[in-house]
């Protein structure tokens, strides 16, 4: 089994095209308002523009200004403009299609290769050489470094029903599963430590009986999701939505509820008293019994 890395090298000329680009959008835009103003309050503008009234017995032939040449110009501009607004969005849906198949490619993979440990390497065996153990752990975290959302809630799914995270096989101490979409999966009973779940979405998951020791939920949203027994020990849930769920058997000792919204969740008031940090902590409508 071979271990493929893709890193995200920058492109300098890339780079420099986007922003020769801005600057070209920049210019045009602030011409057109200009043009547009001067339109407006042709009196004010200046002579060269052609918008304000000329005395031709006073000063002779008016000589072309800036409104003829536009005038000349309007059909082939508007052309060219329409062209290159309908280039840059092909090669935006072009780009968008492209990452998508790469996505789906790295996921394919990922489960290919577990898949075959499983099978042919008796990945579920807990007495199983630790070459194996160290190869889908390796995979494992690459592959969410490379997978968007998502793909990120998949692979986490896949896990749990593949009893890979349960039983000492596959350690994500470290993982980063930042901006996971989880919502609506089951993970009873999992035990999770020490992973990044930073701004992921948790809504109507059901975590009953499931540990998440020392994890970083940071500006996770848990709204509507079962916490039966759920262990929420030396956790950071900084800015988290705990939203209308029975919370009265979590166990939140040591956690970091900084700016957390609990509304309309029940709590018990021994439970308050066990969080590390409760600083301007939402209680709207919670209950506290």
């Amino acid at each position: 089994t071979y271990l493929t890395v893709s890193y995200n090298i920058p492109k300098k000329k890339e780079n420099s095209m986007k922003y020769i680009k801005t600057i070209i959008i920049l210019f045009i835009t602030v011409f057109s308002l200009y043009i547009g103003y001067n339109a407006i309050f042709p009196y004010d503008s200046p002579g060269w523009m052609g918008f304000a009234p000329y005395d031709a017995v006073k000063n002779g032939p008016e000589p072309k200004k800036l409104w003829d040449w536009l005038d000349l110009l309007i059909v082939p501009l508007s052309v060219a403009i329409i062209g290159w607004i309908y280039k840059e969005y092909e090669k935006s849906k072009d780009e968008k299609k492209d990452f998508e198949n790469k996505q789906n490619e790295t996921l394919d993979s990922y489960f290919k290769v577990i898949s075959d440990l499983i099978v042919k390497s008796n990945l579920l065996d807990i007495h199983l050489n630790k070459e194996s153990k160290i190869i889908a752990r390796t995979r494992t975290i690459v592959a969410i470094e490379n997978l968007n959302d998502e793909r990120k809630g998949q692979v986490l799914q896949f896990l749990y029903e593949s009893k890979l995270i349960n039983n000492d096989i596959i350690d994500l101490l470290g993982a980063n599963f930042k901006t996971s979409e989880v919502s609506g999966i089951v993970l009873k009973d999992t035990i999770i430590k020490g992973v990044y779940f930073c701004n992921s979405k948790f809504i109507r998951t059901y975590l009953d009986r499931s540990v998440f020791t020392s994890c970083d939920f940071t500006n996770t949203d848990f709204s509507d999701s079962s916490m039966q027994n759920t262990n929420l020990s030396y956790t950071k849930l900084i800015n988290c939505k705990l939203i209308n769920i029975d919370l009265t058997t979590v166990d939140f000792e040591g956690a970091d509820l900084t700016n957390a919204d609990l509304t309309n969740s029940t709590i018990l008031k021994i439970q308050l008293e066990k969080i590390f940090s409760k600083k301007n902590i939402k209680l709207n409508k919670t209950k506290i019994l």
